[in-house]
Parts: C-alpha cells; sequence; structure tokens
C-alpha cells in the first residue's frame, strides 16, 4: 500500500505548538486567577458596607447601637485569632438586624436578610465594644482575608495586612 500525498505533522512542529500553548497559558492564568482575587476582595469591601449600613439604620431607627453583646459575627468560620476583637460576650448578627432579639423599641427592621460568610468562608466580625465603652468613638465591621487570620487590631485606624474592613464613626 502506498502512502503518497498523504501528510501529517512532523514531531518537531507538534512540540512547536505545544510549547506556544504551554507558554500562552502561562501568561493568561495568573491574570485569570488576579481577576478572581480582586473579585473575591470587591465582594468582601461590598459585604462590610453592607453591614455597616445595616448597624447604622439600626442605630438611626432605635437611637443605640446593638448593646447586648461586644463583638457581633455573621455566618462562616471564626478567623484563626479572632479572639483579638472578642469581648465577654459574642452573638450572632441576625438576633439584632433580623429578628430584634432581645426585643427593642423603635426595631424597624429587618435590616438585613442574609449574613453569608466573606469568600474564603470565614465569619465577619462588627466588634461593638466601641460603640458602648465610654471614649471609644468607633467600632470595626472587618473580614480576615484571604489568610484568614486577623492583622488589625481594636486601637488600629485602618485595615492592617489583608484584613477587608472599615471604621463605623
Amino acid at each position: 500500500m502506498r502512502t503518497e500525498g498523504i501528510r501529517g505533522f512532523t514531531l518537531i512542529e507538534m512540540v512547536i505548538v505545544v510549547a506556544i500553548v504551554a507558554l500562552l497559558a502561562g501568561i493568561l492564568v495568573p491574570v485569570a486567577f488576579n481577576q478572581v482575587d480582586d473579585a473575591e476582595q470587591a465582594r468582601a469591601m461590598a459585604d462590610v458596607r453592607q453591614i455597616s449600613s445595616a448597624l447604622l439604620l439600626y442605630r438611626s431607627d432605635t437611637g443605640k447601637w446593638p448593646a447586648n453583646a461586644r463583638m457581633l459575627y455573621s455566618d462562616g468560620n471564626g478567623a484563626r485569632n479572632e479572639t483579638r476583637f472578642e469581648g465577654s460576650r459574642t452573638e450572632h448578627m441576625r438576633l439584632s438586624l433580623r429578628e430584634n432579639t432581645p426585643a427593642v423599641a423603635a426595631w424597624k427592621g429587618p435590616y438585613m436578610a442574609t449574613f453569608a460568610p466573606d469568600p474564603w468562608g470565614n465569619r465577619y466580625v462588627c466588634e461593638v465594644y466601641g460603640f458602648v465603652a465610654d471614649g471609644a468613638p468607633y467600632a470595626w465591621v472587618i473580614s480576615a482575608g484571604p489568610d484568614g487570620t486577623f492583622q488589625t487590631g481594636r486601637n488600629d485606624t485602618t485595615p492592617q495586612g489583608d484584613d477587608i474592613g472599615l471604621i463605623m464613626k
């Protein structure tokens, strides 16, 4: 049987094509992952703003901050060193922002429907100690960020490390 006129790719041609595809993948994959990281950080900041807005609306309606706990938290896993914000009492955000527990006069909520964890599976923390402590002008609403560890301390005025949050004044 003759095989005249039948052509295929040579080994060199195949190696060149594979090398070009690998080079393009090496360039494009990190760019795509950076976009995913940016989107996760943007979502976390949007969530922090939503929690902050809900707490401010709660304050506007009731005339006071949630004062039955020192730390409010959302769904999700606790950060590795979450206790740096934790006071003597903690409670889930839904008690103040969705269920009005304990009952507060003038409560017009619910102020939030869901309390999802941050994009990395950890819970958001609202350090409410600042609301009720004498002379404390602010409090944090914060996520531990991608590494799951808080670098921001109670007395910091800007988020530290990869933490994502804001101060409520």
